[in-house]
């Protein structure tokens, strides 16, 4: 297991706000802030508005989904490279190739473990990686 980094700052962007709850929650326990937003939309305008060191993005929202937030993210030149995870409820292999296809660092399926996600949040973190694409 990978040692926790420094407090960073975690993007949130899903409509169920039950979801966003617990992630604040336990991303919070575990030492980040967190930036909820409930749509696509917001989540961009948070993206810009502050130093995001990772995103956690649902698929499916208005506005906006997560794939399109990562494309805008991927193709800008704020930081293309920031850590993306795609937690949705779409668990078809199909949708898990689209969102890496898409340029998320990885693919989390509904219902999920929170110490898991956790755990990968701060992996992911500590790794610094830049996008992987659809590899098994």
């Amino acid at each position: 297991m990978c040692d926790a980094p420094d407090m960073a700052t975690v993007l949130i962007a899903d409509d169920d706000p039950d979801i966003c709850y617990l992630l604040e929650l336990h991303l919070g326990r575990a030492g980040h802030e967190v930036i909820s937003t409930s749509d696509g939309a917001q989540a961009l305008e948070a993206y810009a508005a502050h130093d995001i060191d990772i995103a956690v993005l649902d698929v499916s929202m208005p506005d906006k989904s997560g794939l399109d937030v990562i494309r805008s993210i991927r193709a800008g030149d704020r930081r293309p490279e920031l850590p993306i995870v795609l937690l949705t409820a779409l668990a078809h292999p199909d949708d898990r190739e689209r969102g890496l296809q898409a340029g998320a660092n990885d693919y989390v399926t509904k219902p999920f473990s929170l110490r898991g996600l956790v755990t990968l949040v701060d992996r992911l973190l500590a790794e610094g990686r830049s996008p992987r694409r659809w590899i098994d």
